[in-house]
C-alpha cells in the first residue's frame, strides 16, 4: 500500500484521458458513472477502486480486503479481468462459468461493461500511453497477455 500513489496517478490519468478523448463512452454509463466499483483480483494482493465519472473518474489502490461500501465488487484472476479489459476475453463466459463474480448491482456492472465494450480499450489506454508509442505498447501488451491467458488456462 506504500507505493499505491504511482498506479493511482497513472489509473486516473488513463480513465480521465480516455474520457477526454471520447466523452461520449462515459454517456453510456448514466447514473453509474458515479458509482464506485471495486476491482479485485482473486490473484492479487491488491484491488481496485474506481469511480468511472468522466473527466473527473479516478482510480484507487485499496486493500483485497476493502469493505467500504460500493456499487458492485468483481472478482477473478488478474489475467481474466486484463482480457475482459480489452476484449480478448467474452464477459458473458466468464460470468457465466463463474470466473468472473460480481456481487452488489447488476445494473452498475452491466453498464460498466457496455461501456467498457463500447470504448474498445487497449492495455496501453489503461496504463495512459500516448501516440506515437500507444500502438507498439498495445501489440506488446496483447502478445504478453495472449502468453499469460494460454499459461493461466485463460480462453
Amino acid at each position: 500500500m506504500a507505493f499505491r500513489a504511482a498506479p493511482e496517478r497513472v489509473l486516473t490519468g488513463a480513465v480521465r484521458g480516455v474520457a477526454a478523448r471520447r466523452p461520449e463512452v462515459f454517456e453510456r454509463l448514466g447514473d453509474a458513472r458515479r458509482a464506485d466499483f471495486v476491482i479485485a483480483p482473486t490473484d492479487f494482493p491488491v484491488a481496485f477502486r474506481l469511480r468511472p465519472d468522466g473527466r473527473t473518474g479516478e482510480v484507487k489502490v485499496v486493500r483485497h480486503d476493502d469493505d467500504a461500501p460500493c456499487a458492485a465488487r468483481i472478482t477473478g484472476p488478474l489475467v481474466l479481468l486484463l482480457s475482459l479489459l480489452d476484449g480478448s476475453a467474452d464477459a458473458d463466459a466468464a460470468f457465466f462459468s463463474r470466473r468472473v463474480r460480481i456481487e452488489g448491482d447488476t445494473d452498475a456492472t452491466v453498464a460498466l461493461h457496455n461501456t467498457l465494450e463500447a470504448a474498445e480499450l487497449s492495455l496501453a489506454d489503461v496504463l495512459g500511453v500516448r501516440p506515437p508509442l500507444r500502438e507498439p505498447v498495445t501489440r506488446g501488451a496483447s502478445a504478453a497477455l495472449a502468453v499469460l491467458r494460454r499459461h493461466a488456462g485463460v480462453a
